[in-house]
């Protein structure tokens, strides 16, 4: 970098830069003991620069006012987030959001208590997990679906939250969000009961995958049999979603990511395919009807 001017910190260099910055001359300025200085690439960019300021001072070169610098506009941002169009995948989310906070991302032992598929209690440093059968009869049916809403780490969150805003999202502008509500319940219903099944009775799992991976699959076989459902997703995204399942069982990257809920996310798969298939054949007949 070329030290190009050094002018004391009161002179007011925003109509300069601008002018410089239309120009196509790359520049910075920094704040050093009281002075600015103004930094160039090279030496010719720093005599060029030396001699527009001396055209400036000298009034042979009138300067543009530089327009005020528009910041980060927070409000603009929320506007342009489609609220109303995709409502419940948006509640969903919302939902997620929450119970990321308040079991402070699956590190809150006793707050993922109140949303796992069974309850359990800690003693002495033991897990003790109620059955499922237990569960059922004390009527806390809200257990089946509530383990999707816990995330264990950012990263889990904001992964499985932006699959589910692309594919539920889709879902919803094409069926409305009562269908994608629906789809949510059984996927979520059942890739949380085979997780549970093939996880010792273990209960510390969650997350929106198994979800994710039923909408997918939904899509995938929907989109297939009936040509008036498009999703418009790039087939890398599938293929990439099928290639993320097989590595989950190969635990390859277990000691990185800890233990996936390979389960959860074969058992929403295979239940959203089943349910692609179905509503494929239900909403294809009633157009030819």
């Amino acid at each position: 970098m070329y030290r190009a001017l050094e002018l004391p910190a009161h002179k007011d260099l925003s109509a300069l830069s601008y002018f410089l910055y239309r120009q196509g001359v790359p520049h910075r300025i920094t704040e050093e003991s009281g002075k600015q200085v103004l930094w160039t690439q090279n030496e010719q960019q720093g005599e060029a620069v030396e001699q527009f300021y001396q055209d400036w001072l000298s009034g042979e070169l009138e300067l543009e006012v530089a327009p005020p610098r528009k910041g980060p506009e927070v409000g603009s941002f929320f506007k342009s987030i489609p609220w109303k169009r995709f409502p419940f995948t948006f509640l969903i989310l919302a939902v997620c959001l929450v119970v990321a906070v308040l079991t402070h991302l699956g590190e809150n032992i006793q707050a993922i208590s109140c949303f796992t598929f069974v309850d359990f209690k800690v003693s002495n440093g033991y897990l003790y997990f109620a059955s499922l059968g237990y569960t059922l009869d004390s009527h806390e049916y809200w257990r089946l679906i509530t383990p999707i809403f816990i995330h264990f780490g950012i990263l889990h969150l904001v992964f499985n939250a932006l699959m589910f805003y692309v594919l539920g999202g889709r879902i919803e502008m094409h069926q409305g969000g009562i269908h994608l509500l629906g789809l949510v319940m059984l996927t979520g219903v059942l890739s949380n009961f085979a997780q549970y099944a093939m996880s010792d009775g273990s209960v510390l799992f969650g997350g929106l995958s198994g979800v994710v991976y039923g909408l997918m699959g939904y899509s995938m076989v929907r989109e297939r049999l009936d040509k008036s459902f498009y999703m418009g997703l790039p087939p890398a995204i599938y293929g990439f979603m099928i290639v993320w399942l097989v590595i989950g069982y190969t635990d390859i990257l277990g000691s990185v990511l800890g233990q996936m809920a390979n389960a959860a996310h074969l058992g929403g798969l295979v239940s959203g395919v089943v349910l692609g298939g179905l509503a494929a054949l239900m909403f294809k007949s009633r157009i030819k009807i």
